[in-house]
């Protein structure tokens, strides 16, 4: 009988800093959809000169680099928080959120957009049981988070890889085996999601600014190239190629005030915005509950991205785009001017590097 999807296991690491191309032993496991159509693949060099019938034997020239998208369920306490700080590049230093005594202790992740994410990166491992994948070095260059099916949220991370491989001295079966699981509960979800958005000059976001939406996708990229080089067949480390780009694409359940007259007055006055994106789980202790959180100092309407369509006797949803970019000074309640921010609250206490 073949190998079934069921019995894959996948883990990671993050590799050593400005460590590209040294594979991490994996330690980190992670439940993902599949594992992006990550392969394999010299590209053979054939030789089309004349006074030839046919193609005689060919060379393998540059390999080329895995760019792929790996998706997951979003968990509140799973290890993907590592990969999001790699992608973004500023994880701040793990602190209490609230204590008390006879209670489970919650903890504070916040990270933050560093300028680049040069020189980080994540070794991931794919046990196949006929024999283990390995991309030793990999850039999280972004991610994406959208609502999937039955309302769960899901996560897509962008990779870009050097090579795979399958005789890995660093990641075997056994290692891969050896990596700490999450529980595969804990999931979030849109029912457990609150989006407040008011003007960017305003006071403080607050529960009167909570809006209801039906769909919910947020878009972080930092354009890389992937650069072959001398001495070796495989990619360096990728760089940035290009301003990042963040977007927030929401679908509200039916037009309302707030979703027509309002975000047509707002695209008309190139009005700036402030949000947040919060979603809370169970409970950790009387004070908090398992919470992700993304902040948003300044949100512009884009200008192709309102749209009310009629189709038929439907509904009109609209939807409308909104791009996240760097505040002039913070706004009142968010203490930062980055595009975005994203803040845990969880029972793990271990900074993401």
């Amino acid at each position: 009988m073949g190998v079934t999807g069921r019995e894959v296991k996948a883990a990671f690491a993050k590799f050593g800093t400005n460590s590209w191309g040294v594979a991490a032993s994996v330690t980190k496991g992670i439940y993902l959809s599949a594992d992006g159509g990550a392969r394999f693949a010299p590209q053979r060099v054939n030789d089309e000169a004349f006074g030839q019938t046919f193609y005689g034997r060919g060379d393998f020239g540059d390999t080329a680099p895995q760019d792929i998208t790996l998706t997951t369920r979003d968990r509140y306490a799973d290890h993907q928080y590592v990969l999001e700080a790699l992608a973004m590049g500023s994880p701040a230093a793990v602190t209490i959120s609230s204590s008390a005594s006879g209670q489970t202790t919650s903890w504070k992740h916040v990270i933050d957009l560093a300028a680049s994410a040069d020189g980080l990166g994540a070794t991931f491992a794919f046990d196949k049981v006929q024999f283990v994948d390995e991309i030793t070095a990999a850039k999280i260059y972004g991610f994406n988070k959208t609502v999937g099916d039955s309302g769960v949220m899901e996560t897509t991370f962008r990779v870009m890889g050097n090579r795979m491989t399958d005789i890995s001295s660093v990641n075997v079966a056994a290692t891969v085996a050896g990596a700490n699981y999450p529980g595969l509960d804990n999931r979030v979800f849109r029912k457990q999601g609150t989006y407040r958005m008011n003007i960017q000059s305003a006071g403080s976001l607050t529960a009167t600014n909570a809006i209801a939406l039906e769909g919910i996708t947020f878009e972080f990229e930092r354009p890389q190239d992937a650069p072959n080089v001398t001495g070796q067949d495989y990619i360096a480390e990728p760089g940035d190629n290009g301003f990042p780009t963040m977007r927030l694409t929401i679908t509200y359940p039916r037009m309302n005030t707030v979703s027509a007259n309002s975000l047509y007055a707002a695209l008309r006055n190139d009005t700036a915005f402030k949000a947040d994106l919060t979603f809370e789980g169970s409970y950790i202790n009387s004070t908090d509950r398992y919470t992700e959180k993304i902040e948003f100092p300044a949100l512009e309407l884009d200008t192709d991205g309102f749209t009310a369509n009629v189709s038929g006797a439907d509904q009109v949803k609209p939807q409308a785009i909104f791009l996240a970019k760097a505040a002039a000074t913070s706004p009142t309640g968010m203490a930062f001017v980055n595009p975005f921010r994203l803040t845990r609250i969880t029972t793990q206490s271990l900074v993401a590097f």
